[in-house]
This record gives structure tokens, C-alpha cells and sequence, in this order.
């Protein structure tokens, strides 16, 4: 008999056959036996955002969430921060689309570490780590809304810590590689599995603007001249939203108005001030995500 040589497949074909075959298994510890049922449209499925922790004073009006998934299979997550300065004044965010079946490989995933049957807080890390912020993972899937909190998640180094079980050191162990894996979904997630061919810039329907008057700001240190653009709506910026912090003020706007600044935002870096009148604003922007309710959270959240 003969033997034939038979080329070796590609690392990420080879990937997705095992992803293929693990969707027709059914089970595994957490694992689920069929299509998982969630919500569709513009709402939450799959969130992981941080809170707390040694952060400046307003710093959450601003936070971005680590990774999104919405209803109709949009993953939204931030996208490369450009290193020069001053940097431009949106911050860069992605969205790609999954279909139905990359949206119940992920579902699949997340279930498979048996961490999601109901909320749960991992808090044992404070008893050696101090000042770190928790990761909140939020699933509403499967007929479940569940928050799960990890203090410190990504800081405990493999061993065994006074004050922390062995079952929550194991939580902490998979919930970073789920994490892990979020992050890195484009390369494990296969081509067939994403309606969208590449990442997008991802441009929302609102906007969350914090707002401080700068009429006191000493030229900045860099020496870089400040550029000034007129305030580009018929609101009144001294007035904008509603207090937050100190001297900030924070609102979310829609609409035309969105638009409208979503446009000028994309010629504006973060030295630019916006003038109205004989008076000068800061404005720093954030991205709302589609699940998002149109008003400013707690800047202490």
C-alpha cells in the first residue's frame, strides 16, 4: 500500500472544524443542548464593563465597556487608541456584526463555564489586592438576567491566597479567559460566523458630552496651540445637561443634534475648545451604545 502525503490544514481551519463539532455536541459542563434564547434588536445580550477602583473624580462619565453584544449580533468593543498627541476627539470604537450561529458560539462559550446560572460577586481579591476595580460581566440570555462581579480580575498570579477559596480562585482563572477570548473574538471566531467582512468605525445614534467652561485654562504645557471651533448647536452650553461633578456637565444628545456633533467632533482634537459667545468649553466625548438609556450615569458608578 501506499501512504500519501496530506498537506497540513491552516491553524484557523482547523479551529473552525473543532468549533463546528463542538456546536453539535451537545452539553459539556455548562454547556448548552440547543439554540440559546436572548433578546433581539438594539438590547444588551452580552456586556463587560469595570467600576470602582482608584480612578479620577468623574473619570465613569466617559468609560467605555471592554465588550458589547446587542440582540441583532452586533459586537461593539474600543478600537486602536492612536498615540500622538493631542489625540483626536472621538475616541475610536468598532462594531462588526455576528449572524445567528456566531451569536450562539459565543453564547456557547460564555455558558461552558458554568458561572452564569445566576448572579454571583467575587470579592475574596480584597483581602490582598487594593484600590483595583471590578469587571461586570452581564448576560441576559437563555431565559437569565445575570450580573457577574470579579474584583481584581487578571491580578491573582497561579497559587493560593489567604481569604480567597479555591472555588473563586477557579472563577477568577476562567472568567479571565473568557475575557481573553472577547478580546481576541476576530481571531477565533470563524469568517462564516460574521455578516460583516471587517471591523467598522462605529458611529452611534447619541452622543454623552461632558462639558466645562474653560475660560480659566492656562495654555497648555505642550506648548501646542489650542484650536477654536464655534459651538455647533443652538443650545446653550453654560446650561448644557445637568451638573456632575465639580464643574462638569454632562448630557446625551440625539438626532439632528448628534449628528451634528458627531460631525465637528471628527475635525476636533483633545486641545479643542468650542467658543460661544465671549466664553471657551471643553467638551469631551463618548460614544452611547445602542442598549443605553439617554442620560448621564453616576460619575461615583
Amino acid at each position: 500500500m501506499r501512504r500519501i502525503a496530506l498537506p497540513l490544514l491552516p491553524a484557523a481551519v482547523v479551529l473552525s472544524i473543532l468549533l463546528a463539532a463542538c456546536r453539535g455536541a451537545p452539553g459539556g459542563a455548562g454547556g448548552s443542548t440547543g439554540p440559546i434564547a436572548h433578546p433581539s434588536g438594539d438590547a444588551l445580550v452580552l456586556g463587560v464593563d469595570y467600576a470602582g477602583g482608584f480612578v479620577a473624580p468623574g473619570y465613569r462619565l466617559t468609560a467605555f465597556p471592554a465588550f458589547t453584544l446587542t440582540g441583532d449580533g452586533r459586537v461593539i468593543v474600543p478600537g486602536p487608541q492612536i498615540a500622538i498627541f493631542p489625540g483626536p476627539a472621538l475616541p475610536a470604537v468598532n462594531v462588526r456584526r455576528l449572524n445567528e450561529d456566531g451569536i450562539q458560539a459565543l453564547l456557547d462559550l460564555v455558558t461552558r463555564t458554568g458561572l452564569f446560572e445566576a448572579s454571583a460577586e467575587y470579592r475574596g481579591a480584597q483581602n490582598v489586592i487594593a484600590d483595583a476595580a471590578d469587571t461586570v460581566f452581564t448576560l441576559h440570555a437563555g431565559g437569565r438576567d445575570v450580573q457577574v462581579v470579579v474584583y481584581a480580575l487578571g491580578t491573582l498570579d497561579p497559587g493560593s491566597y489567604p481569604g480567597i477559596s479555591a472555588d473563586e480562585l477557579a472563577a477568577h482563572s476562567a472568567l479571565s479567559g473568557l475575557l481573553e477570548r472577547l478580546g481576541a473574538i476576530d481571531e477565533w471566531m470563524p469568517a462564516y460566523d460574521w455578516t460583516d467582512a471587517t471591523w467598522q468605525a462605529y458611529q452611534p445614534d447619541a452622543l454623552r458630552l461632558v462639558v466645562r467652561n474653560a475660560d480659566a485654562d492656562a495654555p497648555d504645557e505642550s506648548g501646542i496651540t489650542r484650536g477654536l471651533l464655534d459651538w455647533p448647536v443652538a443650545s446653550d452650553p453654560a446650561a448644557f445637561g445637568e451638573p456632575a461633578f465639580d464643574d462638569l456637565r454632562c448630557g446625551v444628545v440625539s438626532g439632528q443634534e448628534a449628528r451634528d456633533w458627531y460631525a465637528v467632533l471628527s475635525g476636533a482634537n483633545q486641545l479643542t475648545l468650542f467658543t460661544s459667545g465671549d466664553h471657551r468649553y471643553q467638551v469631551t466625548a463618548r460614544l452611547q451604545l445602542p442598549d443605553e438609556p439617554p442620560e448621564c450615569p453616576s460619575p461615583a458608578a
